[in-house]
């Protein structure tokens, strides 16, 4: 009976340590990784992400770095991209990622003794398809134009369609149907058809935060752009 009770006694403390999520003892250090990211507080855009961390250690003077790395492939070490924090608790929002991926991350911590992760975490960036854009094209003055403004509707599909429609005075009138390619995070909107020689605008750009800006293309008053998503 007294083994029996003993044999207990070990596999409760087995499990307590080994089921301790985030927390690895180094030497006579304890370190805990809180990871505080949830997917309210994100705030994923098509090219950044916010990390929310905490590091708790009982002897945090040990605690020499701290912060966020991540990788396209699972299990991110010190040695893909990294950002740094200052404080033990920390926000970081990473940026230049690439739109519609998957990304794997992990908070870490630097010891005396070695670098502590958290466990793997993933977030995809948001995706081009099937979203719904305000467009500002500006033409500067020149021969054609005296420096206007003209917003308008551009629909992006997932079948790498578009659908072009004006906001105001010419809504529901200059209606075009083009497509759209995403090379990264540089777009390119033709704002008719699928032949870049035969459309009348040429949009590129980049996608950035959440805003879109770029230049286009146009026979007779070429100038720029910017767009944000319509709600």
């Amino acid at each position: 009976m007294k083994k029996i009770i003993t044999l207990l006694i070990t596999v409760i403390l087995f499990c307590f340590i080994s089921c301790s999520s985030n927390e690895q003892t180094l030497g006579v250090e304890q370190v805990e990784i809180i990871n505080k990211t949830t997917k309210e507080n994100a705030a994923v855009t098509f090219t950044t992400v916010k990390i929310n961390a905490e590091i708790k250690s009982n002897n945090l003077s040990s605690v020499s770095s701290r912060g966020v790395c991540w990788s396209t492939n699972p299990n991110p070490t010190v040695e893909n991209n990294i950002a740094t924090a200052v404080n033990n608790t920390f926000s970081y929002t990473i940026i230049n990622l690439i739109a519609n991926t998957k990304y794997y991350y992990r908070i870490f911590a630097t010891t005396t003794n070695g670098v502590v992760y958290s466990s793997n975490e993933t977030f995809t960036t948001l995706t081009l398809e099937n979203t719904i854009w305000k467009f500002a094209t500006y033409y500067p003055p020149g021969l054609y134009s005296t420096g206007i403004t003209i917003y308008s509707r551009v629909d992006f599909y997932e079948n790498n369609t578009t659908k072009f429609d004006e906001i105001g005075v010419g809504q529901g009138y200059m209606i075009t149907y083009g497509t759209w390619t995403l090379n990264g995070n540089t777009l390119t909107y033709l704002f008719e058809g699928s032949d870049t020689n035969n459309s009348t605008y040429v949009y590129t750009g980049v996608l950035n935060g959440m805003t879109m800006n770029g230049a286009f293309t146009h026979p007779q008053s070429p100038g720029t752009w910017t767009a944000a998503p319509l709600n």
